[in-house]
Protein backbone atom coordinates (compact mmCIF):
# COMPACT_ATOMS: atom_id res chain seq x y z
CA UNK A 1 0.00 0.00 0.00
CA UNK A 2 1.40 3.65 -1.21
CA UNK A 3 0.17 6.20 0.54
CA UNK A 4 0.89 8.94 -1.71
CA UNK A 5 0.00 12.85 -2.91
CA UNK A 6 -2.51 12.62 -5.78
CA UNK A 7 -1.84 13.95 -9.17
CA UNK A 8 -3.37 14.94 -12.28
CA UNK A 9 -2.16 11.59 -13.78
CA UNK A 10 -4.83 10.15 -11.14
CA UNK A 11 -7.61 12.11 -12.65
CA UNK A 12 -9.62 8.98 -14.25
CA UNK A 13 -9.04 6.65 -11.17
CA UNK A 14 -10.20 9.50 -8.69
CA UNK A 15 -13.24 9.88 -10.84
CA UNK A 16 -13.99 6.32 -10.28
CA UNK A 17 -13.61 6.57 -6.65
CA UNK A 18 -15.89 9.67 -6.13
CA UNK A 19 -18.59 8.18 -8.52
CA UNK A 20 -18.93 5.46 -6.00
CA UNK A 21 -19.29 7.82 -2.96
CA UNK A 22 -21.32 10.02 -5.01
CA UNK A 23 -23.76 7.38 -6.31
CA UNK A 24 -24.43 6.24 -2.71
CA UNK A 25 -24.88 9.89 -1.63
CA UNK A 26 -27.25 10.30 -4.20
CA UNK A 27 -29.10 7.21 -3.50
CA UNK A 28 -29.72 8.54 0.19
CA UNK A 29 -29.83 12.04 -0.16
CA UNK A 30 -31.26 12.71 -4.12
CA UNK A 31 -32.59 16.36 -2.95
CA UNK A 32 -28.59 17.19 -1.48
CA UNK A 33 -26.55 15.07 -3.88
CA UNK A 34 -27.02 15.45 -7.73
CA UNK A 35 -26.81 12.37 -9.60
CA UNK A 36 -23.53 11.20 -10.16
CA UNK A 37 -21.56 12.87 -13.81
CA UNK A 38 -18.04 12.73 -14.92
CA UNK A 39 -15.95 13.86 -12.26
CA UNK A 40 -13.03 14.12 -14.00
CA UNK A 41 -13.48 17.92 -14.05
CA UNK A 42 -11.92 21.27 -13.53
CA UNK A 43 -12.80 21.45 -10.04
CA UNK A 44 -10.81 17.92 -8.62
CA UNK A 45 -8.05 18.86 -10.92
CA UNK A 46 -7.92 22.24 -9.11
CA UNK A 47 -8.20 20.52 -5.73
CA UNK A 48 -5.27 17.91 -6.57
CA UNK A 49 -3.12 21.01 -7.67
CA UNK A 50 -4.03 23.39 -4.75
CA UNK A 51 -0.70 23.55 -2.38
CA UNK A 52 -2.81 24.73 0.48
CA UNK A 53 -4.42 21.81 1.11
CA UNK A 54 -3.91 17.68 1.26
CA UNK A 55 -5.13 15.43 -1.47
CA UNK A 56 -3.72 12.24 -0.62
CA UNK A 57 -4.57 8.90 -2.69
CA UNK A 58 -4.16 5.14 -1.05
CA UNK A 59 -2.66 2.94 -4.05
CA UNK A 60 -2.82 -0.55 -3.95
CA UNK A 61 -0.51 -1.77 -7.28
CA UNK A 62 -1.30 0.48 -10.24
CA UNK A 63 -5.03 1.15 -8.74
CA UNK A 64 -6.07 3.84 -6.77
CA UNK A 65 -8.43 2.14 -3.80
CA UNK A 66 -8.73 5.16 -1.57
CA UNK A 67 -8.13 8.99 -1.36
CA UNK A 68 -8.92 11.54 1.18
CA UNK A 69 -9.44 15.81 1.19
CA UNK A 70 -8.55 18.50 3.94
CA UNK A 71 -7.65 22.19 4.23
CA UNK A 72 -7.17 24.11 7.15
CA UNK A 73 -9.06 26.76 8.72
CA UNK A 74 -8.81 28.85 11.63
CA UNK A 75 -11.73 30.84 14.32
CA UNK A 76 -9.86 33.86 14.14
CA UNK A 77 -11.98 36.47 12.24
CA UNK A 78 -15.20 35.12 14.29
CA UNK A 79 -14.77 36.16 18.01
CA UNK A 80 -17.23 34.50 19.95
CA UNK A 81 -15.56 31.03 18.66
CA UNK A 82 -12.00 30.27 20.52
CA UNK A 83 -9.49 30.89 18.34
CA UNK A 84 -7.60 28.19 16.55
CA UNK A 85 -6.85 26.11 13.56
CA UNK A 86 -9.03 23.49 12.93
CA UNK A 87 -8.93 20.69 9.86
CA UNK A 88 -11.42 20.58 7.82
CA UNK A 89 -11.89 16.93 5.87
CA UNK A 90 -13.35 17.27 3.01
CA UNK A 91 -13.94 13.91 1.07
CA UNK A 92 -13.32 10.60 2.16
CA UNK A 93 -13.87 7.73 0.12
CA UNK A 94 -12.23 3.74 -0.24
CA UNK A 95 -12.98 1.56 -2.50
CA UNK A 96 -15.85 -0.28 -2.00
CA UNK A 97 -14.15 -4.07 -2.81
CA UNK A 98 -11.52 -2.75 0.02
CA UNK A 99 -13.02 -1.66 2.67
CA UNK A 100 -12.77 -3.05 6.15
CA UNK A 101 -9.12 -3.53 4.95
CA UNK A 102 -7.33 -0.45 7.17
CA UNK A 103 -7.26 2.25 3.99
CA UNK A 104 -9.80 4.17 5.56
CA UNK A 105 -8.00 4.74 8.98
CA UNK A 106 -4.72 5.09 7.12
CA UNK A 107 -5.98 7.99 5.20
CA UNK A 108 -7.43 9.44 8.88
CA UNK A 109 -3.85 9.15 10.22
CA UNK A 110 -2.54 10.85 7.28
CA UNK A 111 -4.85 13.60 7.69
CA UNK A 112 -4.11 14.16 11.26
CA UNK A 113 -0.18 14.23 10.89
CA UNK A 114 -0.29 16.47 8.21
CA UNK A 115 -3.10 18.73 10.14
CA UNK A 116 -0.48 18.86 13.23
CA UNK A 117 2.29 19.71 10.70
CA UNK A 118 0.22 22.81 10.34
CA UNK A 119 -0.67 23.54 13.67
CA UNK A 120 -4.20 22.37 13.57
CA UNK A 121 -5.31 20.85 17.02
CA UNK A 122 -8.82 19.84 16.15
CA UNK A 123 -10.05 17.53 13.07
CA UNK A 124 -14.18 18.03 11.83
CA UNK A 125 -15.79 16.55 9.60
CA UNK A 126 -19.63 16.34 8.32
CA UNK A 127 -21.67 12.86 8.12
CA UNK A 128 -24.82 12.34 6.50
CA UNK A 129 -27.24 11.35 8.86
CA UNK A 130 -28.01 7.70 6.66
CA UNK A 131 -23.89 7.48 6.78
CA UNK A 132 -24.32 4.76 9.95
CA UNK A 133 -21.49 2.94 8.74
CA UNK A 134 -19.18 6.71 8.47
CA UNK A 135 -20.42 7.58 11.67
CA UNK A 136 -19.50 4.03 13.73
CA UNK A 137 -15.95 4.40 11.68
CA UNK A 138 -15.10 7.55 12.98
CA UNK A 139 -16.78 6.98 16.18
CA UNK A 140 -14.27 3.87 17.10
CA UNK A 141 -11.74 6.37 16.16
CA UNK A 142 -12.25 8.82 18.75
CA UNK A 143 -14.35 11.37 16.70
CA UNK A 144 -17.47 13.04 18.74
CA UNK A 145 -20.40 14.44 17.16
CA UNK A 146 -19.99 18.06 18.05
CA UNK A 147 -23.27 19.58 16.27
CA UNK A 148 -25.96 18.60 13.74
CA UNK A 149 -26.94 20.40 10.79
CA UNK A 150 -30.74 20.69 10.06
CA UNK A 151 -32.99 21.20 7.36
CA UNK A 152 -36.49 21.80 5.96
CA UNK A 153 -37.67 21.95 2.95
CA UNK A 154 -39.84 25.12 2.62
CA UNK A 155 -41.23 25.40 -1.31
Amino acid sequence: MNIRNAKDSDLREISRLLYQINSEHHEHAPSVFAIPEDQESDYWRNKVNDIEKLFIAAQLDAKLVGLITATITNNYEVPFLSHHMVCRVGTIVVDVRHRHAGIGRLLMAKAEEWAAKQGANEIRLEVMEFNQRAMSFYANDGYETQSRIMSKWIV
